[in-house]
């Protein structure tokens, strides 16, 4: 238990000491409004991008496919993903807000923090579900979050510029293209491959101290109701709700591990650049990542625990 909680907090300690030098150089006047909305716009159309074809263009989909679990995880993020939705359209009137809420219930930080818990946890022989799963689930990720920003954004929903945004948002392209490359096979040059993969490990350390740049602690008073719905949601609800499920229908071991990892894991890094590239509540979506970030040390250990007293992982 304790190895878990070291490794919880190891994935936790940087994210945070990133998004404090962020603050830093805010305070130092080192970055402007501007400089941080023109770095965000960076981002959010070329740096994520390449992450997401990335680590699927160097995932083996095809080692560990379990159609049949994979579907039903795709189905328990849909789940998930409607009751955060329904909860937020009965709490939340402003309509920034509930695309914000709405993506910080569901969408978690599974690429920084899912294959290195999983290895610790159940060891090596997690790699290979761990990979495929992530694959799949962060594409899903970043359909619906699309899908839900759009459907906040303006006054009116027009179901066709929603779909011309859903097909050009940079991140599906990404995902899309990644998925394109992995299944025929297309192997890049190496001093491509190397520069893609330098891009994309930048990516999250980048977007965390702009984060960190952008985020006032003065906006933590004026969405703390949100903030605890989302924490409550993305840590204690969800995964509560999909590792039941998982139990009910027999899964043990390294599929129920997985998925209270991947249900249970703090709010996506991305979450923020795209609410605030997306004209959502980039405020609320910076602090339900910062206060997931947090608790999520204790919370994934308290489900470790749990899951292992009553002999299920």
């Amino acid at each position: 238990m304790l190895a878990n909680f070291i490794i919880a907090v190891n994935a936790v300690v940087p994210l945070f000491l990133l998004i404090l030098l962020g603050m830093a150089a805010r305070n130092l006047h080192l970055l402007t409004d501007a400089e941080l909305s023109h770095v965000n716009g960076a981002i959010f159309k070329v740096m994520f991008p390449l992450m997401m074809f990335y680590n699927i263009y160097s995932s083996d989909i095809s080692e560990s496919f379990d159609l049949g679990y994979i579907c039903f995880s795709v189905v328990m993020t849909l789940v998930v993903y409607f009751l955060g939705l329904a909860v937020t359209l009965l709490v939340e009137k402003d309509k920034r807000s509930r695309g914000a809420l709405t993506q910080a219930i569901y969408r978690g930080n599974v690429v920084l923090m899912g294959l290195p818990i999983m290895i610790n946890l159940m060891g090596d022989d997690a790699r290979g579900l761990t990979a495929v799963l992530i694959a799949v689930i962060v594409p899903c990720y970043n359909i619906l979050t699309v899908i839900t920003l759009e459907m906040f954004r303006g006054d009116k929903v027009d179901i066709k510029d929603i779909a011309r945004r859903i097909l050009t948002n940079p991140l599906i392209d990404g995902a899309f293209f990644g998925i394109l490359a992995n299944l025929v096979g297309l192997q890049l040059p190496e001093l491509l491959e190397e520069l893609i993969s330098d891009v994309a490990s930048a990516a999250t350390v980048v977007a965390l101290i702009v984060m960190g740049a952008s985020f006032h602690v003065s906006s933590v008073k004026e969405n703390l109701r949100n903030l605890i719905i989302g924490v409550l949601g993305k840590l204690i609800i969800s995964p509560a709700i999909v590792v039941v499920a998982g139990y009910a229908i027999g899964l043990r071991g390294i599929p129920l591990a997985l998925l209270l990892i991947i249900f249970g894991a703090p709010c996506a890094v991305s979450s923020y650049t795209m609410a605030q590239q997306m004209d959502s509540n980039g405020e609320l979506a910076a602090g339900c990542l910062i206060f997931t970030s947090l608790f999520s040390c204790v919370t994934i250990c308290g489900w470790i625990f749990l899951l292992k007293q009553l002999g299920a992982i």
